[in-house]
């Protein structure tokens, strides 16, 4: 695979990786402080109603990203190191993790009790876990994308070491 194609995965990856960040923090701080306001009536069919949407744009989106950060690893930029990308896929399984073992059981609650200020309050001070590494995962791709567009010497300086 030719240079460019490997800067081109890597750019998709972060692509990918950004998306994935935007629709969680839109969850997280624009619609979970909201679920309060809902009736708790209504409150079950709107949350069956978002879950599902929460999957296609959510957890689909972060699998893709494992799975073309595994890619990227196996076609690695050169200006990328192999410890960013490691860094970065543990970074979307820990997050992953969190939602599936912390998040999801809190979900799951709300399905059967409805919006409770201890449910939604629980929920909301659990995903700093998802936020935290999440921020770290979209920071060290940031990271990788100055390395990979960060201009060469100067042509005055490649003058100086070629004299």
């Amino acid at each position: 695979m030719s240079e460019w194609s490997r800067r081109n995965l890597f750019l998709l990856l972060c692509a990918v990786a950004l998306l994935q960040t935007g629709v969680h923090m839109s969850q997280s701080f624009i619609n979970y402080p909201a679920w309060h306001l809902i009736d708790s009536g209504s409150f079950p069919a709107y949350h069956w109603a978002i879950t599902i949407r929460a999957g296609v744009f959510g957890l689909l989106p972060r699998i893709l990203e494992i799975v073309i950060g595994l890619t990227v690893l196996r076609f690695r930029p050169q200006a990328i190191g192999r410890w960013v990308l490691l860094l970065g896929i543990g970074l979307a399984l820990g997050a992953l993790l969190s939602t599936v073992l912390i998040q999801r059981p809190i979900h799951r609650q709300l399905d059967i009790e409805g919006n409770t200020p201890a449910l939604l309050s629980r929920l909301m001070m659990t995903d700093w876990i998802r936020h935290s590494v999440q921020f770290a995962r979209v920071a060290l791709y940031l990271w990788g994308l100055s390395k990979l567009i960060a201009p060469r010497a100067r042509p005055e300086q490649e003058r100086a070491v070629r004299a």
